[in-house]
């Protein structure tokens, strides 16, 4: 629309994979400005593969549970000095009004009150995903003193605020319940489908072949680990019971983040690699052209998000592509099964169901017509612009 944006963001590590991301920021009026890390990278690489790294975990925790209020596992804990002077020289320079903070992690939303109180700027706070009602980002296991310290940021944030918004109608409904003298400042801003990157929908195969696809990140620990063993048996239920299917089913894997290695070679141990294939993560631009030409998506849920209709969704939703979702019932498998977007399997049951959609023995249907215009990038936008930075 033509607003210059300015993004302060994390350096990130050597130690890391790049974002791939990269090509957003090439769009003209979008300017960034990274800043170092800080935060120790041993405290979230996965996984830990020499003596040094886990040396260095168990220092690194001492010193910052020691030495942080609230959650010491928050990767904004060290940001505070720099991220202050570099957004309070942006604001001051280019004389910006409009602050927007996204988080987790949440003390962001904390430096941003700050920014407020110092240079007078109005500020809208984005949640991603759940803050002290949650187990996530290490909230879970925090003692009751910090636990109460997460609590009064949160009630900072929701009274010096001047916009919260969230792409999840659950977090709103919880702000809204949980601070009524607040709630006329909580909306819901939705995942936006970007058709320009994403392409258009093509039309279903009909060579015989199952092709199921999966792109994100694989998290939630001991489920996760459930789901992949689950995912293998389902396989190897075809390799042994359907021969003659066993040549036309494949899933490709393209998972983002860290310890992949080890899928891999479970993978690799059972025989199945060439059936399930793990590839290195791609640029969204490249991972939506795979989407488009699967059969299906195939989207892990671990419990604590039952509830989180996450970014994926609404861009799978476009592609036409239908979804099996694993995991637990809840928001996400009511909006998936009531609106005809594919099916939800409980991990527990995935043995038993996975391998008739690989035989095509079971059609996964969807409504091709389902209206996604509220969900449309240039809608979004112009609701962000035009009613909530007005």
């Amino acid at each position: 629309m033509g607003h210059p944006v300015h993004v302060v963001h994390s350096a990130g590590s050597a130690d890391l994979k790049g974002s791939l991301w990269t090509a957003d920021i090439s769009e003209p009026g979008i300017m960034v400005h990274p800043i170092p890390q800080r935060y120790p990278t041993v405290l979230f690489k996965r996984p830990l593969t020499s003596i040094v790294e886990k040396v260095m975990y168990r220092v690194w925790k001492s010193v910052l549970s020691l030495g942080t209020k609230g959650n010491w596992l928050d990767k904004s804990i060290l940001w505070r000095g720099q991220l202050l002077r570099e957004a309070g020289l942006l604001i001051d320079r280019h004389g910006i009004r409009w602050v927007i903070i996204t988080g987790a992690p949440f003390r962001l939303f904390h430096f941003g009150v700050e920014l407020k109180r110092a240079h007078g700027i109005k500020l809208l706070c984005d949640l991603r995903d759940p803050w002290t009602w949650h187990d996530g980002y290490g909230q879970g296991s925090l003692s009751s003193s910090d636990q109460a310290y997460e609590r009064r940021l949160e009630r900072e944030m929701m009274e010096s605020a001047d916009r919260v918004t969230s792409p999840h109608p659950s977090v709103i409904d919880h702000l809204r319940e949980n601070y009524p003298e607040q709630a006329a400042k909580c909306s819901v801003l939705g995942h936006a489908i970007d058709p320009d990157e994403l392409g258009q929908p093509l039309p279903p195969r009909s060579d015989g072949e199952v092709r199921l696809i999966y792109a994100g990140s694989l998290y939630g620990a001991q489920e996760a680990e459930a789901y992949f063993e689950q995912l293998m048996r389902a396989f190897e239920k075809v390799r042994d019971q359907r021969p003659d299917r066993w040549p036309h089913v494949k899933l490709d894997l393209y998972i983002t983040g860290h310890g992949t290695g080890a899928y891999r070679d479970k993978l690799k141990s059972r025989g199945l690699d060439g059936h399930i294939r793990m590839h290195q993560p791609l640029p969204a631009r490249e991972v939506f052209k795979r989407i488009a030409e699967a059969d299906g998506v195939l989207i892990f849920i671990p419990s604590f998000n039952k509830d989180l209709l996450g970014t994926k969704f609404t861009e799978i939703f476009w592609l036409r592509r239908p979804v099996i979702h694993v995991g637990e019932p809840g928001a996400v498998s009511e909006a998936i099964v009531s609106r005809k977007l594919g099916a939800s399997v409980p991990v527990d049951r995935l043995v038993e169901e996975l391998p008739a959609v690989l035989c095509g023995e079971r059609k996964i249907t969807i409504d091709p017509n389902v209206d996604l215009s509220e969900h449309l990038l240039g809608t979004i936008t112009e609701g962000l612009a035009n009613k909530l930075l007005s």
